[in-house]
C-alpha cells in the first residue's frame, strides 16, 4: 500500500519544477480587458490572482489555462506591465463566447429515436451562472428538464451548486439475455413515469480535491407491462406513486480542464449513495461507485480520453438498476443490458481533421467494453422490500453470478463538430461495430440530450 500513499500524496502536492523558480513579481493591481458580457470581477475570480499576490511566468500560464477552462471565452491572453521594481500590473484580456443558444436536439440510435428543443445560457448576468431547459420526445425517453448550475458560488470558484428538475416518461424494454444476438428480442416492455428534483453542493480544495453531496427526491409511477410482449408479469409494483429519495456522497481528485476541444487531466473519485427512510425514502438500497477519467493531450491537438467505472448496487429497485448499451456501450441497443453490478472501460482517440474559420471538424476512434451481471437472484425471481412490496420482478430464467455475466465490446469511429465561439458542441456522429453480434449500429446526437 506504500505506493498507493505515494501516488495520492503526489497528486495532492503542489507542482514544483524548474520553471517555478523564475523571478517572483508582486501584483499591484489586476486589470480586465475585452469582455462584453462577463463581469470583470468574475474574470478575476477565475484567475485566482489578486493585488498583493506573487506571480511567476509559470503562474501566468496557469492563469491562462484556468480562464480557457471556464468555457466562457474563445480567446484569452494574460500579460503583465511593470509598475516598479519587481512589481507588475496583471492584464487579463478575454473575448467572450456567445453565451446562449436555442437549438434542436436529436437522438438517433438503435431503440431510441427522437428529438426536441433546448435553450441554454452559459453566462447568466455575466457571472458564469448556467441555466438550461429542454423538452424531448423519443421512442425510449421523453420529458422536460430544467437545470441551474453555479460554478462560482459567492464569487468563489472553489464552491459549486447545482439544482435540477425533470418530468420523464420512459419506455423500458427488457431483452432476452445474451450479447451475441443480431436482432435482440424484447420480452417485456414497461412504462415508467417520474418527477424529480435534486440539488448538489460541491467544494474544490487546492484545485485538485473535490467533494460533493447530492440529495434527490423522485416520485415513481409504474404502469402494467405491455401485453404485446412475451412476459406480462410486473417488473415493478404498480399502484400509487412511490417516493424515492437518496443522498449521494462523493470525494476524489480532479485535475481535468477542458481547453476548447481537448480535455486534459485526471479524475479519480469514489461515491456512496443511500436510499432509506432515514433520508425520507420509501425504498432501501445502496450503491457504491469508483470512477476513473483521464485526458491526455498528444501532438498539440490530439486527445486520448480514457474512462473506467465500477459500480455495485445492493437491493436496487427496477427504476434504479444499472444499464448499458447505446451511447454508454456503442455497438448495442439503447439500455440493452441490465444488472446490479457493472464494470466498464472506454478509450477514445480524438484528432483534428480540418477547420473552417471557427468551425472545427474532429475525428474519433473508440472502443467500449462492458461487463454486467446480477450478483444474486431470489429463488422466486422477485425482490421485495421490508414491507413485502415487489420492487423488482426478474425475467423468467434470469440467473445471478459471475458465470452468467454479460461481457460486450463495441469498436468504431465518429465525427465531432465544434464552434470555437459557441458554448456547446454542435454534432456528434458515431458508427459502432458490436464485436459479439457482428452488427453495425449508428448513433447521432445533435445539441444536448437532456436525459
Amino acid at each position: 500500500m506504500r505506493w498507493c500513499a505515494a501516488l495520492v500524496l503526489g497528486l495532492l502536492a503542489p507542482r514544483v519544477d524548474a520553471r517555478d523558480e523564475g523571478p517572483v513579481q508582486v501584483v499591484d493591481e489586476v486589470v480586465v480587458r475585452g469582455p462584453e458580457k462577463t463581469r470583470p470581477e468574475t474574470v478575476q475570480a477565475y484567475s485566482r490572482i489578486g493585488a498583493g499576490d506573487g506571480v511567476t511566468p509559470e503562474e501566468l500560464t496557469r492563469v491562462e489555462r484556468r480562464l480557457v477552462a471556464t468555457g466562457l471565452f474563445q480567446e484569452v491572453r494574460v500579460s503583465t506591465e511593470p509598475t516598479g521594481p519587481d512589481r507588475v500590473r496583471l492584464i487579463l484580456e478575454v473575448e467572450d463566447k456567445a453565451s446562449w443558444v436555442v437549438a434542436p436536439t436529436f437522438a438517433l440510435s438503435s431503440a431510441n429515436v427522437g428529438g426536441g428543443l433546448l435553450y441554454a445560457e452559459n453566462n447568466l448576468w455575466g457571472r458564469s451562472k448556467k441555466f438550461a431547459t429542454a423538452a424531448q420526445v423519443s421512442t425510449a425517453e421523453s420529458g422536460l428538464f430544467v437545470g441551474y448550475l453555479d460554478p462560482n458560488l459567492f464569487g468563489q470558484p472553489q464552491l459549486k451548486l447545482s439544482l435540477e428538475g425533470q418530468l420523464r416518461s420512459d419506455r423500458v424494454d427488457e431483452y432476452r439475455a445474451g450479447a451475441g444476438q443480431e436482432d435482440p428480442e424484447v420480452v417485456r416492455r414497461t412504462r415508467m413515469n417520474s418527477a424529480s428534483i435534486a440539488g448538489e453542493f460541491g467544494v474544490m480544495i487546492f484545485e485538485r480535491v473535490r467533494a460533493a453531496a447530492k440529495y434527490r427526491l423522485m416520485l415513481i409511477d409504474a404502469k402494467p407491462p405491455s401485453d404485446e410482449e412475451e412476459v406480462t408479469t410486473e417488473a415493478f409494483s404498480t399502484g400509487p406513486s412511490q417516493r424515492d429519495t437518496s443522498l449521494r456522497l462523493m470525494v476524489g481528485v480532479d485535475t481535468r480542464q477542458n481547453l476548447h476541444a481537448v480535455m486534459e487531466g485526471l479524475n479519480i473519485e469514489g461515491s456512496y449513495e443511500v436510499s432509506s427512510p432515514g433520508v425520507w425514502s420509501e425504498f432501501r438500497y445502496r450503491r457504491f461507485g469508483l470512477l476513473y477519467r483521464h485526458g491526455l493531450r498528444l501532438l498539440e491537438q490530439h486527445n486520448l480520453v480514457l474512462r473506467g467505472e465500477a459500480v455495485v448496487g445492493m437491493d436496487l429497485p427496477f427504476h434504479q438498476e444499472l444499464v448499458m448499451g447505446g451511447n454508454s456501450l456503442r455497438g448495442f441497443l439503447h439500455r440493452q443490458f441490465r444488472g446490479d453490478t457493472r464494470l466498464s472501460f472506454t478509450a477514445e482517440y480524438h484528432f483534428p481533421l480540418f477547420t473552417v474559420r471557427s468551425l472545427s471538424f474532429r475525428g474519433v476512434a473508440f472502443s467500449d467494453t462492458g461487463l454486467m451481471l446480477w450478483r444474486d437472484i431470489p429463488e422466486d425471481g422477485q425482490l421485495r422490500d421490508v414491507n413485502g412490496r415487489v420492487v423488482r420482478g426478474y425475467l423468467p430464467g434470469t440467473e445471478g453470478g459471475l458465470k452468467e455475466a454479460t461481457l460486450a465490446q463495441g469498436v468504431g469511429g465518429g465525427l465531432r463538430l465544434y464552434l470555437r465561439n459557441v458554448v456547446l458542441p454542435l454534432v456528434g456522429v458515431d458508427v459502432a461495430y458490436g464485436v459479439n453480434s457482428g452488427e453495425f449500429r449508428f448513433y447521432l446526437v445533435a445539441g444536448v440530450n437532456p436525459s
